[in-house]
């Protein structure tokens, strides 16, 4: 029971992360490990928390001025195939090599919350080839990991599509639906996690996440932005204090 509650507050903060700025796994993942979770448990209730960030954030985006479905229906079949062969290939590896790959993976997601601190605004033009390919890494990355793959497509679609940070949230949040599902679905097989923790991850991470967009929203593109940039600042504390 302890272990269900203790769960279900990383997931409430991880939906909350997540829907605003990405990157929730980040926290969530490693904090999952040292409690005891094999490595593919903690990738599969990350998952689900994420599809519980997309239940409880989807509809607040989708009601944003500007908000894009075209694109978001465009997105889906790149990043589905990527996130296809992602799931199957971390499923396939041994968990102590899982967890190697896992850290490093940490470490990446840190860089990708980094990089838009950098930025002083959004993209003026579009580059939509180079935003398929990036689309397609983006679901093999999310496939695997799901480790800052919020923060991952934003950039995309800020800075490939030509999008504010409030609608490529929205885009991105949309576009995952259905890899989030599939990915789930593998990773699920592959693992030992119990219903109650698929429970309290789900229910926590659609409250955390409702609240998160909520306020995303009403504060717009900069404070997105620069909640990137702080959770960076966090997450690079935390490896450099814990992890190294």
């Amino acid at each position: 029971m302890n272990e269900i509650f203790i769960l279900g507050i990383f997931s409430f903060i991880m939906g909350f992360v997540n829907s605003i700025a990405g990157g929730g796994g980040v926290f969530g993942v490693p904090a999952m490990l040292a409690i005891g979770l094999p490595p593919v448990n903690a990738l599969t209730l990350n998952r689900i928390s994420d599809i519980g960030n997309i239940v409880g954030s989807l509809r607040n985006y989708k009601k944003v001025d500007g908000f894009d479905a075209r694109l978001a229906y465009l997105a889906v079949p790149p990043i589905l195939i990527g996130a296809f062969v992602g799931a199957n290939f971390i499923t396939g590896l041994s968990e102590e090599t899982l967890n190697q790959i896992v850290l490093g993976a940490v470490c990446v997601g840190i860089l990708l919350l980094i990089y838009p601190f950098q930025k002083s605004g959004e993209a003026k033009t579009q580059h939509k080839w180079l935003g398929v390919a990036a689309l397609i890494l983006l679901g093999f990355w999310d496939g695997a990991f799901a480790m800052a793959g919020g923060t991952f497509g934003v950039l995309i679609f800020v800075l490939l599509f030509g999008k504010t940070y409030v609608n490529a949230k929205g885009v991105m949040t949309y576009a995952a639906i259905p890899e989030t599902i599939m990915s789930a679905g593998i990773l699920y097989m592959s693992s030992t996690v119990s219903i109650p923790q698929i429970a309290s991850m789900f229910l926590c991470a659609v409250v955390g996440s409702y609240m998160g967009s909520h306020l995303a929203i009403r504060k717009g593109s900069n404070f997105i932005r620069y909640t990137m940039a702080v959770l960076a600042v966090f997450m690079l504390a935390k490896v450099i204090i814990f992890d190294l």
